[in-house]
């Protein structure tokens, strides 16, 4: 498994344990054709034989669609080829959009980003976030999705501490976030007339800064007010945006990838203090250089 070798964590044709699935690494592999004989075979299983994934001339394309879950079940065996479900106990929380069709006779490849890693309480095993993009041969994507699993841990302690730096977005991580504001010079400067509570939506989840003349005030994910504005996006995103080469917070924002929810003037407004807040939330997170494996990308 090229993908999952990491140093001083997986070695090469050993299947990952929870502390080898780094947040922002992505694994990749080689193609997967969808045959004709495939899809029969899925068609007899589901019980869907519809003529629209059994019988040329049904489409715009002439050939034989690929039932959509087909394409979703594929994604698991993706996984278990690559050697990564060695050490998985439970799979579940999975959301899956079909993008486009896929014909009979594709070919698809999957890219697996870790987009989370938080050790569960009895420390044995933990939960990783992973979000799936599913591409044909020509790069178009036609399924995207995010599942989680349950993965056992080679060890049983408590690294929370050591883990801060990418449990984004929980309690420990901003409050560390926080900490490192309130030492910015970039960030205190850019907030320094500034009064009011900025919010970070990771998912579904978000979390709170209380800001007040370059101050941190308070962080956590409650406040007494509702915040000036959330500034918000996929797991997948923030995950490339802490973990990647470069702080690419414009970029990403100009191609839609935030969303910003009450004040869009305020946030206008805070655009150098959020870059700045990426900026520490990097340096928390720790140099992206030395996880990126063969066959890999940050």
């Amino acid at each position: 498994m090229d993908e999952g070798a990491h140093a001083g964590h997986a070695v090469a044709g050993e299947s990952p344990y929870f502390e080898d699935f780094v947040v922002g690494r992505t694994f990749t592999g080689p193609p997967r054709t969808f045959s004709a004989e495939v899809v029969a075979a899925f068609a007899e299983l589901s019980g869907d034989r519809a003529a629209l994934h059994t019988e040329p001339g049904h489409t715009a394309d002439g050939r034989p669609l690929v039932h959509g879950p087909l394409g979703l079940a594929a994604f698991f065996g993706w996984h278990h080829d690559r050697g990564l479900s060695g050490h998985v106990e439970a799979a579940f929380d999975t959301r899956w959009d079909f993008v486009a069709p896929i014909h009979v006779g594709d070919s698809v490849t999957y890219e697996m980003t870790v987009t989370r890693a938080r050790r569960a309480s009895s420390l044995r095993n933990g939960v990783i976030g992973r979000h799936v993009a599913v591409r044909n041969h020509d790069g178009a994507l036609v399924q995207e999705g995010t599942t989680s699993a349950l993965v056992t841990a080679r060890h049983a302690v408590d690294d929370a501490e050591e883990r801060a730096g990418t449990a984004f977005p929980s309690p420990a991580w901003v409050r560390a976030l926080a900490g490192r504001l309130s030492a910015s010079e970039a960030f205190t400067e850019a907030t320094g007339g500034w009064d009011g509570t900025v919010g970070l939506r990771f998912g579904a989840d978000t979390v709170l800064l209380r800001i007040f003349r370059g101050r941190i005030l308070d962080c956590g994910t409650r406040m007494p007010h509702a915040p000036t504005f959330v500034l918000g996006a996929a797991d997948v995103t923030w995950a490339r945006l802490l973990t990647g080469p470069v702080n690419d917070f414009t970029k990403r924002a100009m191609r839609d990838e935030f969303s910003v929810s009450g004040s869009a003037y305020e946030y206008l407004r805070l655009t150098a203090a959020l870059t700045a807040l990426v900026d520490e939330a990097r340096a928390l997170a720790g140099a992206p250089a030395g996880f990126a494996a063969a066959g890999g990308r940050p």
